[in-house]
């Protein structure tokens, strides 16, 4: 794979937006494609490290049932078992 700087190409900015998008941008010379824009995630070039896309974290989110009724009652009394929070729980003891 090649590499290059933004600086380095001219696109035009419906097409960076097309591409933002997740849109494949194809880009013509002679009425022949030449070219493809595709997003680094649809493109499988986000490095590991980077994580999962935002929009799979929320389907997956979106998948899960509702809490029951009394979840929030069951939160209220594990909190009040924790007693006193640190004003500031990462500085240090």
């Amino acid at each position: 794979m090649t590499n290059i700087s933004s600086d380095e190409v001219r696109i035009p900015r419906y097409a960076r937006d097309a591409v933002a998008r997740h849109e494949t941008v194809v880009v013509f010379n002679r009425e022949r494609p030449v070219l493809a824009l595709v997003h680094p995630d649809d493109a499988g070039l986000v490095p590991a490290a980077h994580g999962r896309p935002l929009r799979s974290i929320l389907a997956a989110l979106r998948a899960l049932p509702n809490p029951d009724e009394s979840f929030a009652d069951d939160m209220a009394l594990v909190l009040r078992s924790q007693g006193t929070v640190p004003e500031d729980p990462w500085a240090p003891s």
